[in-house]
């Protein structure tokens, strides 16, 4: 009889545990709550035009690379009217210079013609062509080129989302690491970027515990949350989607809303230098919020 009783309490003991209440998250006012999502949709849709005007992307190496529309360069830009070799890129460390042929048509943004070497540390522009160095927070450097005429500029395709719906806005428990740990993360140019994993974010859904590791800087505004989960295989971007909750400190509470879930760069163009989400950050429900893919254009593709 003793025996019984003993198992009745802690079989109780283990059903309250169990069940042990979540917070939920702090409630919103719900105009304000749809203008925002609403203002955060077109922000969104305005980025599309920005990534699918970049026409490529080309490392920078030490030493001298050429540029111009013949084939046999090392960069070719997708020119019709310009001369074979518009120049040369010289890097020595991080100082990147262009330094333009005699027959070359690279001017600045205001029209001047580029008749010598310069820094590149502004933009320069060839035929419709806007002309950047561009980086990943470390050594590496490429030349990327936004066709400034491209289409999508003046129409960008539609870009679809999951109805708002306020079941994907969640609390979320932030577990610190006892200190930030920097971590290097794979991109899709094959190489690793630098980030600062500063712990991981906790959270329930359909009354399952999940964990997200998220990158930040300590003291910043948000964190930088990149995860998976299955509608990647049908209605999302294949590779991934990010986050970026309010950064709070370790032990406090935060809200995970995945209708904020938005797209990589990597997600409309091959010609980004997008990082990949770290293993464990995989979500094993389908996170039916949020942004859709965009099934008209070829991003990267993750193997």
């Amino acid at each position: 009889m003793r025996h019984s009783f003993f198992s009745v309490v802690i079989a109780a003991l283990v059903v309250a545990c169990g069940s042990e209440r979540w917070p939920s998250p702090p409630v919103v006012e719900q105009t304000k709550y749809e203008a925002d999502y609403r203002a955060w949709r077109e922000t969104q849709q305005g980025l599309i035009s920005d990534v699918l005007s970049i026409v490529g992307v080309w490392p920078l190496e030490e030493g001298e690379t050429a540029f111009g529309s013949d084939e046999t360069l090392p960069i070719v830009l997708p020119l019709n009217s310009q001369p074979n070799r518009a120049g040369v890129l010289r890097r020595d460390g991080a100082m990147i210079s262009v330094v333009p042929s005699p027959d070359s048509a690279l001017r600045l943004a205001d029209g001047r013609p580029v008749r010598e070497a310069m820094t590149l540390e502004q933009e320069v522009w060839i035929d419709s062509l806007l002309l950047y160095v561009a980086d990943a927070g470390d050594e590496r450097r490429w030349l990327t080129a936004r066709d400034m005429k491209h289409p999508a500029i003046t129409t960008p395709p539609l870009l679809e989302a999951y109805p708002l719906d306020p079941k994907w806005r969640v609390s979320a428990r932030f577990d610190a690491f006892q200190t930030p740990t920097p971590v290097q993360v794979s991109d899709v140019r094959g190489g690793a970027m630098n980030f600062l994993a500063l712990g991981q974010l906790v959270f329930r859904l359909n009354e399952k515990e999940h964990r997200l590791t998220a990158f930040g800087e300590p003291g910043g505004g948000e964190f930088f949350v990149m995860f998976k989960d299955p509608t990647n295989l049908t209605t999302t971007y294949s590779g991934y989607r990010i986050l970026t909750p309010a950064l709070v400190n370790g032990g406090e509470w935060t809200v995970i809303d995945f209708n904020f879930a938005f797209n990589p760069p990597c997600a409309y163009s091959r010609y980004t230098l997008c990082p990949l989400p770290p293993s464990e950050n995989t979500v094993p429900v389908a996170i039916e919020a949020g942004l859709k893919r965009l099934p008209s254009v070829q991003g990267y593709s993750p193997s």
